[in-house]
């Protein structure tokens, strides 16, 4: 026995309830081909611009070291480093170069839908990532500072990959970067010395007096000289 109800009544609306919950699912979004070369363009470019301000810091840091080294009377050292910046620098510019290019795909996949060229230039910014971080234990010149064996260990191996890295010019941009280091710091200490006491400024009065006085010196001095033949 139920009571004001139907079987249909009761059973009816917890069916449609049930069938519109089912309906309200969302549907399984599909990545294609496309949307994956986005997503790893997008995610190598962060990765480059990173690389690329951490080497502007880095340039910063060799200057002063170059510096310091300088200061110190240790130019193959300083040379050293600002080798090491030089070759920073090339590092800097191919990284913003692949920037540029990343960029470019991106636009191009988006605009057009295709992921074709996407491999090759995930590959060349991946490859230049592992060589920078290959080379990561290189880069704190700092330890140039000190006097100790593994200080003479790491300066061999710097000296090493500077040669296979640098060409002439690079190395030619290097020493002249370092005379005019030592151009500036030979300014700065010009600047910092003490200035000379000023020397008194001597006008007609002082020189009319200066004359008497000579004047009165050899009247005196004859005078002591003829004495002296009288006796």
């Amino acid at each position: 026995y139920i009571s004001k109800y139907s079987f249909q009544e009761l059973t009816f609306p917890r069916y449609m309830g049930s069938s519109a919950s089912r309906n309200k699912r969302p549907s399984k979004v599909e990545i294609n081909d496309t949307d994956k070369a986005i997503l790893s363009l997008k995610t190598q470019r962060q990765k480059l611009e990173s690389q690329e301000r951490l080497l502007q810091l880095r340039l910063d840091n060799y200057v002063t070291t170059a510096k310091q080294l300088i200061a110190e009377s240790r130019k193959d050292r300083a040379l050293l480093t600002l080798k090491k910046k030089k070759m920073t620098e090339n590092q800097l510019l191919q990284l913003h170069g692949l920037i540029i290019n990343v960029e470019q795909m991106l636009s191009d996949v988006e605009s057009t839908k295709q992921s074709t060229k996407v491999f090759g230039v995930l590959k060349a910014g991946n490859d230049i990532l592992k060589t920078l971080q290959a080379q990561v234990r290189l880069d704190d010149v700092q330890r140039l500072m000190d006097d100790t064996a593994e200080t003479a260990a790491y300066q061999r191996e710097l000296n090493a990959l500077l040669s296979q890295q640098l060409g002439e010019e690079d190395v030619e941009g290097a020493e002249e970067e370092l005379e005019m280091l030592e151009k500036i710091l030979e300014d700065e200490e010009v600047l910092q010395m003490p200035n000379a006491p000023p020397v008194p400024q001597l006008n007609e009065t002082n020189v009319k007096q200066i004359s008497q006085k000579e004047i009165l010196a050899k009247q005196v001095n004859k005078k002591s000289e003829t004495v002296g033949d009288d006796e």
